[in-house]
């Protein structure tokens, strides 16, 4: 079975926060011309501070950065003076992505501020905020986590902040704390009775998968094919069935048919497969109406081989069609019921579908010595294919067991629901 794997860079290069959120610098400088009440800029500090601002206005940085070196050069400044100034040079730091500078300014910032009410805590948080964007564009990815997280731990509250501090950690390779985060929101969505989103879920299959997580990543996509049911969310899950070491070779076949269900099959291989797998199980019908599904998309009958074995398929079709009537007088006779199922579901395959559901339903009524549950499995698909929905439904309900098979329910039940 054909297996497709999303990797985790490309869904976090189209997910989660967007081209806005990182181009913007979120911090706008401190005012040089409107200082607040109490502390005051001397006019040899303040005169040099509102000519940078007039050049960064114009993205004339390179002057700007002149001017705020003119006001931080001068003697005996005050601590506000300062601070002030440093902002006006952590302004011009962020609009040139320079974020070896915009740490240092940042943390000297705050540091002037430990003891002052100056900064107020919805600016600190927009300059931490400014900060992690600009490590982020610079591919900082640890460092931009860093201030993202401390903008967080200070209070704040921005979902633009939280999404950016999750893609941060998994971009910087901590897949562990950006699943944590993952898990975290998803868990506050589930609390507030509203779908996790999309992205979430689809990036933390991805990190879990990443983390040889396999139970973490299967819990993410089975959310997302219940929430976001896709081909692509199906074929992800189905291919994580299908790669289980505990999978019972007698359901392989069974997983084909959930496959094919859903419409997840798209390559030649997917259709070459189900088919093997079906002729060597007996129901050469099922096997003859997927090849004939193939090359109907084109995807098989393009070879000698391939045209050859169109002609055993049929042959075999044909054949069991005229022992039809004295196959199933013997398989009534006989104690188990394991002969007379196969008969019924491989007319089903041969639109006899009536009888064969018939048939099958007497089979597991007489018993089967082996592996009766997939019998019952099989049932139930059977209603479903034949459009019996609501009695598939209670069929599945009553099967259980171990080597995928509760799995295979369960993906049945939520692949023939009614929207």
């Amino acid at each position: 079975m054909t297996k497709r794997i999303i990797q985790l860079g490309a869904l976090l290069a189209c997910a989660m926060i967007g081209p806005a959120t990182l181009a913007q610098a979120p911090a706008a400088p401190a005012s040089a011309a409107s200082a607040p009440a109490g502390p005051t800029l001397r006019a040899e500090v303040r005169t040099p501070l509102l000519e940078a601002q007039a050049l960064i206005g114009e993205k004339k940085y390179a002057p700007a950065k002149l001017k705020v070196q003119e006001a931080l050069g001068l003697a005996n400044k005050t601590p506000y003076e300062d601070y002030i100034s440093t902002r006006v040079a952590l302004s011009i730091a962020n609009a040139e992505d320079d974020a070896p500078a915009a740490n240092k300014l940042l943390e000297r910032i705050l540091q002037l501020t430990t003891n002052e009410t100056w900064l107020k805590q919805d600016d600190a948080l927009h300059l931490m905020h400014a900060a992690g964007i600009t490590h982020f564009r610079t591919k900082d990815y640890t460092q931009a986590a860093v201030w993202l997280e401390r903008n967080i731990k200070a209070g704040g509250t921005d979902e633009a902040v939280k999404d950016a501090r999750i893609r941060s950690y998994l971009l910087a390779g901590n897949l562990q704390r950006g699943s944590e985060l993952l898990d975290e929101e998803i868990a506050v969505a589930d609390k507030a009775g509203k779908a996790p989103s999309q992205a979430y879920l689809e990036i933390l299959a991805q990190a879990r998968n990443g983390l040889k997580d396999a139970p973490g990543a299967t819990r993410a996509l089975e959310r997302l094919v219940q929430l976001y049911p896709s081909k692509d969310h199906w074929r992800s899950l189905i291919n994580r069935l299908w790669g289980r070491s505990d999978l019972a070779t007698q359901l392989q076949l069974d997983v084909f048919r959930l496959a094919f269900q859903l419409g997840t099959h798209e390559e030649a291989t997917d259709f070459a497969e189900y088919v093997d797998f079906a002729q060597k199980a007996g129901f050469s019908a099922e096997a003859l109406r997927i090849y004939d599904q193939g090359a109907t998309a084109g995807l098989m009958g393009t070879t000698d081989v391939q045209k050859k074995l169109r002609v055993k398929l049929a042959q075999e079709v044909e054949q069991d069609r005229k022992t039809l009537a004295v196959d199933t007088a013997a398989a009534l006779k006989k104690p188990d019921g394991l002969a007379l199922f196969n008969l019924g579901f491989n007319m089903v395959a041969m639109q006899q579908v009536d009888k064969g559901l018939e048939l099958m339903e007497k089979a597991i009524a007489k018993g089967l010595a082996k592996r009766p549950a997939d019998a019952k499995l099989r049932l139930a698909v059977a209603y479903a294919q034949a459009g019996q929905t609501e009695k598939a439904q209670q069929t599945f309900a009553s099967v259980s067991g171990p080597e995928g098979l509760d799995d295979l329910v369960r993906y049945w039940k939520w692949a023939i629901r009614k929207p």
